[in-house]
């Protein structure tokens, strides 16, 4: 009896320990796999990013020896820079403070000043005068990592360097730090984004960047560590593999305080962006201004922001053509797909709902569409650019005019419009226009009205689409290049297309 009574008390204490464990792991687990949350962290640290984007000459902060572009950092929060070698970069974190995330109990924040390296053509704000920090060698002159202001080291004297700061240029596209409710809750172990306080900012609008660093050319990451350094580091972000959710949560946070979204992508980036304010029904619903990183860039085109980015990035040229831009509706035209024939009597599919924003299409130049995107998603896909992608397009519609997978496409389909039945020549592709720019740039609808009397008026938001068809890959070429013009099929506000076969071609 003895011997079973000790048995039975470990056995008991063995129980209790391994619930304890298993408890702690299920806290732990939870705090670090949780996803609907933003961390905000507690500790401000430095963001170091090579000197080659600033194409400046900087000095080290630490030894304030000149920097060059193999071996110089800055900061893309605060600014700050210097060698990249632990030596200077540990001298950095132990003596010099980065731009503060979150603020406690506090209703306004303080300058936060950063010693030369300033800006080119920088102007001081006490004289008014340029700052020529090259005329001497060293770090020259302070600036503001918060409003940027700039000085001259005489003029710096003069000021009060302990006074509030008032965000600058851009305050109204800023959250400042203590507007930033940061919190821990049985959710979430670690400190997230639990509310948005709105500061007291005549005409607050705040600005949410979100960059696909894979779009286009691959230039995302440096407008993500230009601009952290003009707004708050957190309301900058990389498209990670969540989509743009967590960038959501900030306009959701804000609200009813409207926000504004700058989408650093192609195409792709930006529907996915319109499509996750349209689920997550964010309300009001921001305004989208775009910097065209991908390929086509048709969107871009029609809402005036440019065809490709900007050479030289230059973040205050950015952010003040985001102010000054104004606010346009574009129509969303809800695509739904169907199946209508099964080989076995099996429950029926669902019918799945596609958002439109720019055009879709069936046919020859959807096909090509949908090879390059194999392409892109292959492993062996390493070298992304805009003239790379090109290629690839001209290669697989060059392919098209001698396979021709999508030859009489008229006669596996019915087309409707706006209830009628419309009788189609042959063809080999057709295409849905909402704007009037596709294939990266071609103007369909001011291609159709060249000679005609019959003009059809494009309107992106009018709630009808235009419909074109192709004859072949090679009149693709030829609209591309403006030396032929589309085959005019109509304008609808409602359409319905029937296939009525399965061959190889996608829509």
């Amino acid at each position: 009896m003895n011997i079973e009574l000790a048995n039975f008390e470990l056995s008991s204490e063995a129980l209790i320990g391994s619930l304890l464990a298993l408890c702690a792991l299920f806290a732990l687990c939870r705090s670090l796999l949780v996803e609907d949350v933003i961390c905000i962290p507690g500790k401000t640290k430095h963001s170091w990013k090579s000197i080659r984007i600033l194409e400046k000459v900087c000095y080290c902060n630490a030894c304030e020896i000149l920097l060059t572009p193999s071996e110089g950092v800055f900061c893309n929060c605060c600014g700050i820079c210097t060698h990249s070698t632990n030596e200077c970069t540990k001298k950095i974190d132990n003596n010099f403070r980065c731009k503060d995330k979150w603020l406690r109990h506090e209703k306004s924040l303080r300058h936060l000043w950063v010693r030369g390296n300033l800006p080119v053509g920088g102007i001081c704000a006490v004289c008014e005068h340029e700052i020529d920090y090259h005329a001497t060698a060293g770090l020259f002159g302070w600036r503001c990592a918060w409003c940027h202001r700039c000085y001259h080291n005489n003029c710096y004297k003069s000021i009060d360097s302990r006074a509030e700061c008032d965000l600058g240029e851009f305050r109204d596209m800023i959250f400042p730090p203590y507007c930033i409710v940061a919190a821990r809750t049985r959710e979430s172990m670690r400190l997230h984004l639990a509310a948005i306080k709105p500061p007291n900012i005549e005409g607050w609008e705040p600005l949410i960047v979100i960059a696909n660093t894979k779009s286009g050319s691959n230039t995302g990451s440096d407008v993500v560590a230009l601009l952290r350094g003009y707004l708050h580091p957190l309301q900058v972000m990389e498209l990670g593999g969540r989509g743009p959710q967590d960038a959501m949560q900030w306009a959701a946070k804000a609200s009813p305080r409207p926000c504004r979204i700058l989408v650093a992508g192609g195409d792709g980036t930006i529907g996915w962006v319109l499509n996750t304010i349209y689920a997550l029904n964010i309300k009001p619903i921001p305004s989208v201004a775009i910097m065209p990183l991908g390929t086509g860039n048709d969107l871009s085109r029609v809402m005036g922001w440019g065809s490709k980015p900007p050479q030289t990035l230059d973040p205050i040229s950015i952010l003040r053509n985001i102010k000054s831009a104004r606010s346009v509706n574009l129509d969303r035209f809800d695509l739904q797909i169907e199946k209508l024939f099964y080989r076995l009597p099996i429950q029926r599919h669902p019918i799945k709902t596609v958002h439109i924003y720019n055009y879709y299409s069936i046919g020859v130049d959807a096909l090509v569409t949908y090879n390059f995107h194999k392409t892109r998603e292959s492993r062996f896909y390493l070298l992304s650019s805009r003239i790379f992608n090109k290629l690839i397009y001209f290669g697989f519609g060059t392919q098209q005019i001698v396979q021709r997978d999508c030859e009489h496409i008229e006669q596996k389909l019915d087309l409707y419009l706006d209830g009628h039945l419309v009788q189609l020549p042959e063809l080999q592709s057709i295409i849905f226009l909402n704007i009037d720019s596709w294939g990266a740039g071609c103007k369909l609808c001011e291609l159709s009205n060249a000679d005609e009397n019959n003009k059809v008026e494009n309107s992106i938001s009018d709630g009808m689409m235009e419909v074109f068809g192709l004859v072949s890959s090679f009149h693709m070429a030829q609209l591309q290049c403006g030396i032929s013009k589309p085959v005019r099929i109509g304008q609808a506000k409602q359409i319905r297309v029937r296939i009525s076969t399965l061959d190889r071609f996608r829509a």
